[in-house]
């Protein structure tokens, strides 16, 4: 947010970006800590500003990198003259998250094609039969998308 900004203001786009984060499968305290870095005004966050930022417990912001840095989301480094961890987001991260998250449709897809073949009634197949269609749609779509997105990442 620009220099004028309020703290009300701050924090509560900050809680918007951890809202659509959760909404995306984020639990809430990691949705909350990664918003808080990827607000931040310079390069990252120590363990106390995180702990100030979002009002929580150090254990809060300890088990929330242990999700972000195990996922490759984040990463922790040291700042000369201090005793604390900092951690900073890696870029060029979200593309191959995403598409993990696409090809998952393919694996959802042969499931309901298993389901599909054992539905104990006309009715039940109907039922799987749309997600079914949903699902190989999608997984078309998203192996597109996410071809056309490796291309422009190369240009």
């Amino acid at each position: 947010m620009g220099a004028t900004s309020t703290d009300a203001e701050r924090h509560a786009l900050l809680e918007r970006v951890a809202g659509f984060l959760e909404a995306t499968g984020f639990p809430r305290a990691v949705a909350r800590v990664y918003a808080a870095l990827l607000l931040a005004e310079g390069e990252g966050l120590s363990t106390h500003e995180l702990m100030d930022e979002l009002g929580v417990s150090k254990a809060s912001i300890t088990n929330a990198m242990q999700f972000l840095v195990g996922t490759e989301l984040v990463e922790r480094y040291r700042v000369r003259g201090s005793r604390e961890a900092h951690y900073r987001m890696l870029k060029g991260k979200w593309g191959g998250i995403l598409e993990r998250k696409f090809a998952a449709t393919g694996y959802i897809r042969k499931i309901i094609d298993e389901a599909m073949e054992l539905a104990p009634s006309p009715e039940a197949c109907e039922r799987l039969q749309e997600l079914h269609d949903v699902y190989a749609f999608f997984e078309v779509e998203f192996e597109s998308l996410m071809q056309r997105w490796n291309e422009r990442k190369k240009s």
